[in-house]
């Protein structure tokens, strides 16, 4: 799902802060901001591939890649019951990895005044076959797939 609040972003998943997700000082954590950063990931993943695997699209192990490396930045806090918008998107493609661009903005603010930036990040996916347990290409399949979605925005290497 786009939304205009992340007009970079072709996947946006809106979550709100719970009172588990804070802090001792009454902000998420920011261990949380990677738990945020998942839902979208694997939003995004399954409305990727799972048109190409009906049969279980909640089975783990179809889910073909590891995270490699994470990171994230932040801006500014979010609180307690704040609405926030979570976009995802594809900005690299390797041979073997890809890499995931994150954007968290409030949605406390109307969709025509200025966003609030909570936090962003990214994270390196490495193609993992859990049956085989070793690290695998990416298909030209799902290469399509990616850009088709990512268009012009998306940055091709090692290919």
């Amino acid at each position: 799902m786009r939304d205009v609040r992340l007009p970079d972003f072709p996947f946006a998943l809106p979550v709100e802060v719970w009172f588990r997700d804070l802090d001792a000082m009454g902000h998420v954590n920011n261990a949380v901001y990677l738990s945020y950063f998942e839902q979208a990931r694997i939003g995004y993943w399954l409305s990727l591939v799972a048109p190409a695997q009906p049969a279980s699209p909640r089975d783990p192990r179809g889910v073909g890649f590891v995270v490699a490396r994470a990171e994230v930045d932040f801006d500014s806090p979010a609180l307690l019951g704040e609405p926030l918008l979570v976009g995802c998107r594809i900005s690299e493609l390797g041979t073997t990895s890809f890499v995931f661009d994150y954007r968290i903005v409030s949605r406390q603010t109307s969709i025509d005044s200025e966003v609030r930036l909570v936090a962003s990040g990214r994270t390196v996916q490495v193609g993992w076959d859990w049956h085989e347990d070793r690290k695998v290409a990416i298909t030209d399949d799902l290469r399509r797939r990616i850009e088709a979605i990512e268009g012009g925005a998306l940055k091709v290497r090692d290919r």
